[in-house]
């Protein structure tokens, strides 16, 4: 799913317009899994009248910036058989800056020291956690608070998820 991004801004006499409208630059195939990444805010880089594009970075970055937040959409392709098997985690991984938040032991699973919000948009998942899993629709929304988990699209369809990681001192 490609996702329109309409950003904002304020043009010199201080009046808003579109400075984005479309799909983001910042899109990576990471096999079994497509990252779109939509904006990220970093409060050590806010300038109001930068016209760079964060979401265009050449890296992507599991976790927010300190303070700031990161957008993004990501797909879950069909599970092939092959989607969740550990090599497969591990190469994806290593294309995606996930810092220390990936376990070597179990592949998929992290921890990363925010606060998310995970919005199904199309399809079905299972949220999986240390002592249980949960199926989740279209429509359902996850509050992911610091703790372990992985995603597992397990169906014939893809998976279609907003993402909205926040950095926050109660979870770092």
């Amino acid at each position: 799913m490609s996702s329109r991004r309409i950003v904002t801004a304020n043009n010199s006499d201080g009046e808003s317009y579109l400075l984005h409208d479309g799909p983001t630059p910042g899109t990576i195939d990471l096999g079994a899994f497509l990252d779109e990444e939509i904006w990220i805010d970093d409060p050590a880089q806010f300038d109001p009248n930068n016209v760079i594009d964060p979401a265009a970075a050449d890296s992507f970055n599991l976790i927010p910036p300190s303070g700031g937040s990161r957008v993004r959409v990501f797909t879950f392709k069909p599970n092939d058989g092959s989607a969740y098997d550990p090599e497969v985690l591990r190469a994806a991984a290593s294309r995606f800056n996930t810092g220390d938040a990936m376990e070597e032991e179990r592949p998929g699973m992290h921890t990363t020291p925010t606060i998310d919000y995970g919005i199904v948009l199309q399809g079905q998942i299972t949220l999986e956690l240390d002592s249980e899993s949960v199926n989740l629709n279209a429509g359902d929304i996850v509050v992911q608070r610091a703790t372990a988990h992985a995603w597992r699209n397990n169906s014939d369809e893809p998976c279609v998820m907003v993402f909205v990681l926040i950095s926050s001192p109660n979870y770092a």
